[in-house]
């Protein structure tokens, strides 16, 4: 049961569903959702009555409640009216990537700071570097840095250094966010410029090549290199592909449905009720 009783329009968000994503997000301003609506929104984002809404006794097996994709339309909404104000309650969303496996916020989350707009980099950046947070949540972080640079160009190069300032932990960071940064600086075409520390971080053997293959791999693509010395000891998660390291999918994507299978059993009865397909 909800127990905060939301107005119109943010209220209609309750009775959308299941976002159909085949066809783009919706227009929640041509919904009447406005600037006066965003702490209401921001409301309906952190309200943990309903994240944790029980599935009700009498619901048909497979089926949904339209409540359970509230939170989605508020998200979305929100980076559709770009809510500055809105960036730390959507940052702390990230942590349910890794706590809840939650790959809808995990999906949406680097188009979201990018709407937002160049107001997010900073808060972005201190949350890329803060190690208490989880590896997913961090990887979500700096795809949302790569994304925002490609979308606002002039904040390029303040995005970059974030990514870089966490690289330069890369011995205590975990393997799989060491390789998604060096992936990210690779995607908005930094790499070369801290090509020392990317080499650094691979030497040390903290660094997850399946994410997009070894050091050899990148100088390659970065035509430093014609061909390989020697043999690549590990395969690429995009090895299966044509073009392997062409794939459009953000790497959180392909890295979340391998972390999926290494998920203990336990944290499958502490998912939401919504699930993605």
């Amino acid at each position: 049961m909800i127990k905060h009783n939301y107005t119109e329009p943010v209220s209609k968000l309750l009775t959308l569903g299941r976002p159909n994503d085949s066809q783009g997000w919706l227009d929640y301003l041509k919904m009447g959702i406005a600037g006066e609506d965003i702490p209401e929104l921001i409301c309906l984002l952190e309200d943990k009555d309903l994240r944790w809404m029980e599935r009700p006794a009498d619901l048909p097996e497979g089926g949904d409640l339209t409540e359970w994709y509230g939170q989605i339309h508020a998200w979305r909404a929100l980076a559709q009216l770009k809510a500055e104000e809105a960036i730390p309650a959507l940052l702390n969303n990230l942590q349910e990537i890794d706590e809840y496996n939650d790959d809808w916020y995990g999906e949406d989350a680097f188009e979201v700071f990018p709407m937002i707009g160049p107001a997010a980099v900073h808060p972005l950046a201190e949350y890329l570097a803060d190690s208490r947070h989880g590896t997913w949540a961090r990887v979500a972080a700096s795809a949302s840095l790569e994304k925002m640079a490609e979308a606002h160009p002039e904040v390029r190069e303040a995005c970059a250094e974030a990514i870089v300032h966490a690289l330069r932990m890369y011995k205590a960071n975990n393997e799989a966010l060491n390789g998604c940064m060096i992936s990210d600086l690779e995607e908005m075409g930094a790499a070369l410029e801290h090509l020392d520390l990317i080499e650094e971080a691979f030497k040390s053997g903290n660094v997850d090549e399946e994410v997009d293959g070894d050091f050899e791999d990148l100088q390659i693509r970065l035509g430093l290199k014609n061909e390989r010395s020697k043999p690549r000891q590990h395969s690429s998660l995009f090895d299966e592909s044509p073009m392997p390291f062409n794939n459009n999918l953000p790497d959180i994507k392909k890295l979340a449905k391998k972390e999926k299978n290494k998920r203990k059993q336990e944290k499958k009865s502490r998912k939401r009720n919504r699930k993605k397909k």
